[in-house]
């Protein structure tokens, strides 16, 4: 293991001797030991604010301690710490002590998607008449594609993770949450705010469809599954709230 690497082993781990690297003169290991506390607090604080709804959940110990552990094994990849986190999610679904809560990883893979939406570029200007265009084009409908904005995410869970959300914001009683139902939703920022908005299943699938291929084709796999589907109301909904960024026609990428 490199100097580098020992370094930052010792750094992050509290139960890791001084590194030999230092100068051993007695104030070595006090200074160490309070810059390795400022680092982890500074780290830990970054999950804390990346995750809140987590924490309130789990409790500030639990919280604390499981976010210990990621921090020990899961060094910072940059120097911005709103960027510290993105692997949480994973870690908290093979951490043993959190099974108890099944639903605790898709939630925290909802606030990363939260945190990412609103710090994602500005929304791209779609040009609306030339996609009305297309739209009443049967021909030209079979080959078009749909591409989300680079500010919005969609949420798909076996877990109620929308409505355990809306409890941390105030907007739904805890106490009325059956957080083993599956929910769906979409995060988008049409302009300064993250919106969260709740879809039903054959939305939900339709919308997952339209980012693997054609409007068509994504409509009919979803038929197959939800032969009531009608996609006017979820295409209404993604122009209204500038979720769709781009389009194109197959064959015409180049």
């Amino acid at each position: 293991m490199t100097t580098d690497r020992l370094f930052m082993k010792a750094l992050l781990d509290p139960e890791q001797a001084l590194p030999t690297s230092l100068n051993p003169n007695p104030g070595n290991q006090a200074r160490f030991a309070v810059y390795r506390n400022n680092v982890r607090a500074s780290l830990s604080q970054a999950l804390a604010d990346t995750f809140p709804v987590c924490q309130q959940l789990v409790g500030d110990d639990f919280f604390r301690a499981m976010s210990g552990l990621y921090i020990e094994h899961s060094p910072p990849s940059s120097p911005l710490l709103a960027k510290y986190g993105e692997h949480f999610p994973d870690f908290i679904a093979s951490f043993a002590p959190a099974a108890v809560l099944p639903y605790l990883a898709d939630l925290a893979r909802m606030e990363l998607d939260w945190l990412n939406v609103l710090h994602a570029a500005e929304p791209i200007q779609l040009d609306v008449d030339a996609l009305g265009s297309i739209l009443t084009d049967p021909h030209r409908v079979a080959r078009l594609r749909l591409v989300l904005q680079p500010c919005a995410r969609l949420i798909r869970s076996p877990y109620a993770v929308v409505s355990l959300w809306q409890t941390h914001q105030g907007q739904l009683d805890i106490a009325t949450v059956d957080p083993l139902r599956p929910e769906q939703a979409l995060l988008v920022r049409p302009e300064h705010q993250v919106l969260l908005l709740t879809l039903n299943e054959a939305s939900a699938h339709f919308i997952a469809r339209l980012s693997l291929q054609p409007l068509t084709q994504a409509l009919e796999h979803t038929l197959l599954q939800y032969p009531d589907f009608t996609p006017e109301s979820t295409l209404t909904l993604l122009l209204q709230q500038r979720a769709i960024g781009t389009f194109y026609l197959t064959g015409d990428e180049s």
